[in-house]
C-alpha cells in the first residue's frame, strides 16, 4: 500500500551506546518513527528530540507531490532536526555513555 511506512523497531540502549562509541554521529532513532537523535553540538554530546518544522514539511510535501505525486512518511520524518528538548547532555562521549547506562531508557527509543 503506497504511503504506509512500516514502523521502525526501537534502537535500544546497547545498540545506541555501541554506535556512539564507534563515533557514528548523528544517531537518529525512535519507534515507530525516528524522533530522537544523539548529536555532538557546541562541544557537548546530547540526546535530543527531533523536531519537524510544519512550514518546511508543507513545502517539501507540496514539492514532492508536484514532482512525483507521492509523499511518504519517510520523507516527512527525514526532515527532523535535533532542535527539541535535550534529554541528556555530557561533556564527552564517554560521559554520555555513563549517563545512558544510568538512566531509564524509554521503550520507544
Amino acid at each position: 500500500m503506497i504511503g504506509v511506512m512500516a514502523p521502525v523497531a526501537p534502537l535500544g540502549r546497547d545498540r545506541a551506546i555501541d554506535l556512539l562509541e564507534k563515533g557514528n554521529l548523528p544517531i537518529v532513532f525512535g519507534s515507530p518513527h525516528p524522533h530522537i537523535a544523539i548529536v555532538e553540538e557546541n562541544g557537548r554530546f546530547r540526546i535530543r528530540k527531533l523536531v519537524i518544522d510544519p512550514a518546511e514539511a508543507e513545502r517539501a510535501r507540496a514539492e514532492s507531490m508536484a514532482m512525483r505525486g507521492l509523499w511518504m512518511p519517510e520523507q516527512y520524518y527525514a526532515l527532523g532536526k535535533p532542535t527539541g528538548e535535550i534529554f541528556v547532555e555530557a561533556a564527552t562521549a564517554r560521559d554520555l555513555v555513563i549517563a545512558m547506562k544510568a538512566m531509564t531508557w524509554p521503550t520507544d527509543w
